[in-house]
């Protein structure tokens, strides 16, 4: 093997051994044409075997790193691949490192967490009036509000506060059992208050 090729066989198996048992490298003589390194060979491929890519077309890349690109394993399974040219002393192409990654199982993590956060259309949520998440429907209408006027709950004046509370009847918040007793607590006002202004509107 080429000897600044064969200093690269460390790195090839330090990559497999970190990622293990999802990804294989292999790295590739450009003059011998062959296969002259693979660690966690899972895509039954030896050393010694021919290269799979035209030389003529490794040279003309632009760019030393190819990818990352799809490719398909003997058994079906989809890789994700990652090329990196490998150059001498006189900077002419010698080698070319593959690394090849079995995505699958993250495909499968990703399917998995996709179905389990999935939430059901707003519009089948249980009536407020019953529902016990109430506190989370009245904090998601509150935050809106102040997203859009830019500002904090803690630091709301009396006025601002007046305004929240009319905006929040347009909402129907106060169809709400309890509502009141907990706009209350976080707005640091008085029922009579609340009720004061809502008499105004």
């Amino acid at each position: 093997m080429n000897k600044i090729l064969a200093t690269h066989k460390t790195t090839c198996d330090a990559i497999a051994k970190l990622f293990y048992p999802n990804v294989e490298v292999a790295l590739h003589d450009i003059k011998e044409e062959k296969l002259v390194h693979i660690s966690n060979a899972f895509s039954k491929r030896e050393v010694g075997d021919k290269m799979l890519n035209d030389v003529k077309d490794i040279k003309t890349l632009k760019s030393d790193i190819v990818g990352p690109y799809e490719k398909v394993n003997l058994d079906g399974k989809k890789l994700k691949t990652v090329s990196s040219i490998i150059r001498d002393e006189n900077n002419q192409i010698i080698g070319i490192m593959c690394i090849n990654f079995k995505i699958e199982v993250f495909e499968e993590i990703f399917n998995s967490l996709k179905s389990f956060i999935n939430l059901e259309d707003s519009t089948k949520k249980p009536n407020l009036l019953f529902s016990q998440d109430w506190k989370s429907h009245t904090n998601s209408i509150i935050n809106n509000y102040l997203k859009r006027c830019d500002k904090k709950i803690a630091e709301l004046k009396t006025k601002e506060k007046k305004e929240l509370i009319i905006y929040l009847n347009k909402e129907g918040i106060f169809s709400i059992r309890n509502v009141v007793s907990y706009l209350c607590e976080i707005l640091n006002i008085s029922r009579a208050t609340i009720y004061k202004w809502l008499k105004e509107v």
